[in-house]
């Protein structure tokens, strides 16, 4: 099958030139984010217009640069083709770029439907810590913390502690201390400040925590040590967009011991 498409060049007269598989090639070699890598998912969609990959691999650059109604539309496609395959990357994107927990918890439990023997990862994150987040952010807390639970469980049976995702600790202890729990906060920021020594956000929150019980002495200590690590270390980050509960120099700076 060959595919034509029309070139214009200013001032010359409209060309027709193939869509064959040495020109895609051509193209292939290009990075994400350039108008030829962007010309190349395109020619290969018109090709093959039943290959959910090019749909899904253009629809990445223009999600990461802030063009959604683009980039959902091709998303779209791509999930209409195989949800299987393009469910993850879609809830992935409405949760941490577009914050719509709503759309992004539908997809999420769509996609755990659909494998009944094994539970699918969300783009390369643990199912349930996904789902567990969506729920946090919705302020359901007790969905949010049996799913959150349920991350640390399955990772620690199937690999051990050590492999628990850092931030399933984290939205947990948060979680928590959404609950008013906060000495089980506590415990389980101490659990992730074990695993990862300098995670900043753990000792944000435990200070947190620590002022919500009113033992000021505490939070100051642990708000000085946050301080510390966050100088040296910074916060955990991605170019793309704010991870949940992310915390910046601003936010120790303001930090008030007094209510």
């Amino acid at each position: 099958m060959v595919v034509f498409v029309t070139l214009i060049a200013c001032a010359q007269t409209p060309q027709k030139v193939a869509i064959t598989d040495k020109l895609l090639d051509s193209l292939s070699v290009y990075k994400q984010l350039t108008l030829q890598n962007d010309l190349y998912f395109k020619l290969f969609a018109e090709m093959y217009p039943s290959t959910h990959e090019a749909y899904m691999g253009r629809s990445v650059a223009y999600n990461k640069t802030g063009s959604p109604s683009v980039g959902f539309a091709l998303l779209n496609k791509a999930v209409q083709i195989n949800p299987q395959l393009n469910l993850g990357y879609r809830a992935f994107v409405k949760l941490y770029m577009m914050h719509d927990y709503e759309g992004a918890l539908l997809d999420c439990l769509r996609l755990d439907s659909l494998t009944h023997f094994a539970k699918p990862g969300v783009w390369g994150e643990e199912m349930d810590m996904v789902i567990g987040l969506c729920y946090l952010q919705l302020n359901d807390l007790p969905r949010a913390h049996e799913r959150l639970t349920n991350t640390l469980l399955s990772v620690t049976k199937a690999h051990g502690k050590d492999w628990v995702p850092p931030r399933a600790l984290l939205y947990l202890a948060i979680t928590l201390m959404k609950e008013n729990a906060y000495t089980q906060a506590i415990s389980r920021f101490d659990e992730l400040i074990q695993l990862c020594p300098n995670f900043s956000e753990a000792y944000y929150y435990k200070a947190v925590c620590y002022k919500l019980q009113k033992d000021t002495k505490s939070a100051e200590a642990t708000l000085t040590t946050c301080r510390q690590v966050f100088a040296k270390f910074g916060a955990e980050k991605n170019p793309y967009f704010e991870l949940p509960f992310q915390i910046y120099a601003s936010m120790l700076s303001e930090f008030s011991l007094q209510n």
